[in-house]
């Protein structure tokens, strides 16, 4: 491809954990080197490691190995016509197919998956039965750092090659996660509730948005982003970092289970105290239900991602902090104006004048505390106070901060 001549083989693990030099032998900076290491070893490609140790339908995509020096012998596999049903070998296939012979002394190193040979090195080490399976590689032509002098081109068609892989390699997006991942819990729940649960079938919900409805659609609540970003918030139940590695392996289908019931008491809670959302869940699509309630002049706060992930926010936040059930925390959220054009939301997350929603985090992040704050959450909590607040508030309004009033909706 190119100007690249490539080999597809494959290696055992345990091949590649003794072979392999680590990512830093094409740099000729030590501290690059270091550098290069330490982002490596720090936390990849111990979730790696993980990853070999625990999923049973483990599986790469092919490593890049660069080789230097040796003296490599390919051997060509002839395939011969053994009988007149025999098909012929196509033209392009000749002299592509053989054994690739390595006698030891070649120096090997990753340019593509350097995280991924060094979670190989650590979980062969401690499984080491791990070392019998093999992975698809692709072996180059590459020069390492300590022999840049005698090939200076070479070294540096290396590390452009290296820079080209990693640059230009597309993360999965967010979207892709939710249709595909079938380890990620709340993916899997988030498909589940989009093929069964009334309020968000069909075209209920938006494919195509991933952080806002424009207006002229009148079918969809909400986006598919804002609908699993809403049960990763709601369905959290450990530490940020914990629940981050949780969705990285399948939990087991009781969990799912389970954490499918959560999700779904929490929709039919919101429906119970939000006619507008019952409206929806009891209409079909067609009847352009969502247009009522999201249009020029704002309409309903709950109808813009930015809104329905406010709320489910609160109400995780009153259920940790103020201890309360599902269904009290809802009907506590479900006492605050809904209403964008309306106090407490005009000009802090909704424009009046240019009848746009206000994105900036600054205002977000007030208007979230704002909404914990009226519903009898405790500011503290979130490391601010009533009266932080209200200077943030001035601040963001541009009004004097006497004019500032923290509003209430509950009792007490």
């Amino acid at each position: 491809m190119g100007d690249w001549i490539y080999y597809i083989a494959f290696m055992k693990m345990k091949e590649l954990a003794q072979r392999i030099d680590r990512a830093q032998s094409f740099y000729s900076s030590k501290t690059l080197q270091e550098l290069l290491q330490r982002q490596i070893l720090r936390g990849r490609a111990k979730e790696i490691k993980h990853y070999l140790e625990t999923q049973k339908q483990r599986f790469f995509n092919a490593l890049v190995i660069g080789t230097y020096g040796g003296d490599p012998q390919w051997n060509e596999m002839v395939i011969e016509k053994t009988s007149s049903s025999t098909p012929e070998l196509p033209k392009e296939l000749e002299g592509t197919m053989g054994f690739l012979v390595l006698n030891g002394s070649e120096k090997l190193f990753a340019i593509d998956g350097q995280h991924r040979v060094e979670g190989i090195r650590l979980a062969v080490e401690e499984h080491p039965e791990l070392g019998s399976e093999e992975v698809c590689v692709i072996l180059v032509r590459g020069i390492t750092g300590e022999n840049r002098s005698k090939d200076p081109e070479g070294f540096e068609r290396t590390r452009r090659l290296f820079s080209t892989l990693n640059r230009y390699a597309k993360p999965v997006s967010k979207k892709d996660i939710i249709v595909l991942d079938e380890d990620d819990a709340v993916a899997i729940i988030t498909r589940r509730l989009v093929e069964e649960y009334p309020l968000f079938l069909g075209k209920k919900i938006s494919v195509k948005a991933a952080t806002s409805i424009p207006v002229g659609d009148k079918q969809s609540l909400t986006s598919i982003n804002a609908l699993y970003d809403g049960l990763d918030i709601y369905l959290i139940d450990r530490t940020k970092s914990a629940w981050k590695k949780f969705k990285r392996f399948y939990p087991g289908d009781e969990e799912i289970k389970k954490l499918h019931q959560s999700a779904v008491d929490l929709w039919d809670n919101y429906c119970n105290y939000f006619p507008p959302l019952k409206e929806v869940k009891e209409s079909g699509p067609d009847e352009e239900v969502a247009g009522k309630y999201r249009n020029v002049d704002g309409g309903n706060i709950l109808f813009r991602p930015i809104g329905l992930l406010m709320s489910v926010k609160v109400v995780r936040q009153l259920i940790d902090y103020n201890e309360l059930s599902l269904e009290e925390a809802v009907s506590s959220v479900s006492k605050v104006p809904m209403e964008l054009s309306e106090v407490p939301w005009a000009h802090l997350i909704w424009n009046p004048l240019n009848k746009k929603m206000i994105t900036a985090s600054q205002n977000r992040r007030a208007a979230e505390k704002l909404f914990f704050n009226a519903v009898g959450g405790d500011l503290t909590v979130l490391k601010s106070s009533p009266d932080i607040l209200r200077q943030e508030l001035a601040a963001i309004k541009n009004i004097d901060l006497q004019k500032i009033k923290l509003p209430s909706y509950v009792d007490g």
